[in-house]
């Protein structure tokens, strides 16, 4: 398979990723990080990716504070600034592109709760919320059913709302 991008040597793969981690304001997992890192360039795959991290990993420029999440340490900053400019530019900037794409991504994704409570035999309420923005609660009669309302709610909870909001502030008064 060809693969067409700018990066391909194990150490630009090491760059990459510690200039896109450098970008981020918070630990994020291995996901998040194939995820940023991936989407600035075409000239590799998580395998290479995953080995060129791990050995980041092992030598101090990448540090794990909690399980399954990983952040750059101050050596891995100091080697990004250092190595920076060996990244094409293109590259630079899908990476700062692809930093913001993800910590919206987790924000939005952190401030959106759902929780099911069983209330009685065939009877559960779902709790669904944006932070700060709304909530509502729905009695439904199946854990399947619950689960399908959380499910679409964490994947269109923006859309949810708008709906909610068109539907409150509508003028029924003509029918």
């Amino acid at each position: 398979m060809t693969r067409h991008g700018f990066i391909r040597t194990k150490e630009e793969i090491k760059f990459l990723i510690l200039y896109a981690m450098g970008r981020l304001p918070f630990p994020v997992d291995l996901q998040c990080v194939v995820d940023l890192c991936t989407w600035c360039d075409g000239g590799f795959g998580f395998f290479e990716l995953k080995e060129a991290f791990d050995e980041m990993l092992a030598t101090g420029h990448i540090a794990q504070p909690e399980h399954d999440q990983y952040e750059i340490t101050e050596k891995g900053r100091e080697a990004a600034e250092l190595f920076e400019r060996n990244l094409p530019y293109s590259v630079r900037e899908a990476a700062q592109q692809s930093a913001l794409r993800v910590v919206q991504k987790l924000r939005r994704d952190a401030a959106i709760t759902t929780k099911t409570e069983p209330l009685a035999q065939d009877d559960m309420l779902v709790t669904l919320s944006m932070e700060g923005v709304f909530s509502i609660q729905m009695n439904v009669v199946s854990q399947p059913q619950a689960a399908l309302l959380e499910r679409n709610f964490r994947a269109n909870a923006e859309k949810i709302y708008q709906v909610l909001l068109r539907a409150v502030t509508e003028d029924y008064s003509n029918e």
